[in-house]
């Protein structure tokens, strides 16, 4: 990392990291929602303890951006500093038919580009911030969860405690 982004990237979420677990209840509700079984994490933390389990792991040397994910299951908690590319690589993954159901935890953020390659999914604005890995609080933006996949209802049903559940309308 270039040290020009390790400022912006302090500047942008308060610290020189963007390695950051993701919270202990969203990985056991991604594992409900996949019926225990989550066959893949591009974006983890590490091939022989992750932070989220699933059958197959890419981490930052193997670079998930470089594969296509081949998996009936996906679960993505990227780095957000590099939304621009994460975002629509993961949608383009899913149109492709390469993952046949993907769920996005993303930091919340409607004014951005990246963010309009997936506004046309359902998801769910987190209603509380998320305290993310070891940090000592709450991250300091607001998170959501993106659903890419058929089961609309099994979404809402597991992870609509967290908030509200928006659906695009095209009237």
């Amino acid at each position: 990392m270039t040290s020009n982004a390790l400022k912006a990237l302090t500047a942008s979420t308060g610290t020189r990291t963007d390695c950051w677990n993701t919270p202990k209840e969203i990985v056991e509700d991604v594992l409900k929602f996949f019926d225990g079984e989550l066959e893949l994490d591009p974006c983890s933390n590490s091939e022989e303890s992750p932070n989220v389990p699933a059958k197959r792991v890419y981490i930052e040397e193997t670079d998930g951006l470089q594969h296509n994910w081949k998996a009936q299951s996906v679960f993505v908690n990227h780095p957000y500093s590099n939304s621009k590319e994460w975002i629509p690589y993961a949608a383009r993954q899913y149109e492709k038919g390469y993952a046949k159901e993907l769920i996005l935890l993303i930091k919340l953020d409607v004014s951005t580009r990246w963010w309009h390659r997936i506004s046309g999914y359902p998801w769910i604005a987190v209603n509380r911030r998320l305290k993310f890995g070891d940090g000592k609080s709450a991250a300091p933006f607001q998170s959501a969860l993106v659903y890419l996949g058929k089961d609309l209802n099994k979404f809402v049903s597991v992870f609509g405690k967290y908030g509200t559940t928006y659906v695009p309308y095209y009237g």
